[in-house]
């Protein structure tokens, strides 16, 4: 671990928390033109979605007592906390999720830098590790190699929507869930956590689910891709336009009489 640096009184890894806000907050603004949605419905989502997720992150933390606070933890709740958004906002949900895909891979590729700033997510003992002060030993950066990857998968997400005129249907969550899920998956055997069952760790069953969930994902996205007559029928995808309560208002038109019936 660096020194404890720090700047008017505050630790380089808070500084770089608020840094990572600040960008990714930037970056919705950036990103909203290219998904054509309204920016200033992109910025209420990048402020509303630290308290969505943090509260989130905190219940299922309760759950269990080992490894407390963990983003790992958030990523396979995070549909259930943007769906609660795209309501309060009336975005389109499945939109909603491909927007955010790139942005959740690049605040975990910047935040996961200065963890090494404060000692914490550390690997094992390794004799080109960086000293940490906590641990009185030098430790295998794992933090450096997951934002490494993390900042690939942005570049990665970045560049298949591009590719697909930025209309993917559901597809970039997916992919960034199962890149996520399985990258994190790999450096966690590199990570000193503590073990639970057959040598593995909480955070690694976790970012097992994660990688689980997003197979099914995107299997159910490029089902729908390959069977639109089947979207239609049933009425699962919005125009661009359509948001998340106005489906709602429609489906309760069709399924409650009207009163001159």
């Amino acid at each position: 671990m660096f020194p404890k640096l720090r700047f008017f009184g505050i630790n380089v890894f808070y500084w770089g928390h608020i840094l990572d806000s600040i960008i990714v907050v930037m970056f919705f603004i950036w990103y909203s033109r290219k998904c054509r949605i309204n920016a200033e419905k992109a910025f209420l989502l990048a402020i509303l979605i630290t308290p969505f997720t943090v509260s989130a992150m905190y219940i299922v933390a309760n759950l269990d007592s080992i490894g407390g606070f963990n983003w790992v933890r958030a990523v396979i709740f995070m549909p259930v906390v943007i769906y609660l958004i795209s309501l309060t906002i009336d975005l389109p949900f499945i939109k909603t999720m491909d927007f955010i895909a790139p942005a959740a891979a690049l605040h975990h590729g910047i935040s996961h830098i200065f963890c090494i700033f404060i000692g914490c997510c550390y690997g094992y003992p390794s004799s080109f590790g960086i000293w940490n002060e906590e641990q009185q030993d030098y430790l295998f950066p794992v933090q450096l190699f997951e934002s490494a990857t993390s900042l690939l998968i942005f570049c990665y997400l970045l560049w298949y929507a591009k590719r697909k005129k930025y209309d993917v249907h559901g597809i970039s969550y997916g992919q960034f869930l199962f890149l996520f899920g399985l990258t994190r998956t790999f450096w966690e055997f590199f990570r000193d956590n503590t073990k639970i069952f057959w040598k593995i760790s909480l955070f690694q069953y976790y970012s097992f689910a994660a990688f689980v969930l997003g197979l099914i994902w995107l299997g159910v996205a490029f089902y729908l891709q390959k069977h639109p007559r089947f979207v239609e029928k049933h009425g699962l995808l919005s125009r661009e336009d359509a948001g998340e309560l106005t489906k709602i208002r429609m489906f309760l038109r069709k399924i409650i009489p009207s009163r001159n019936s």
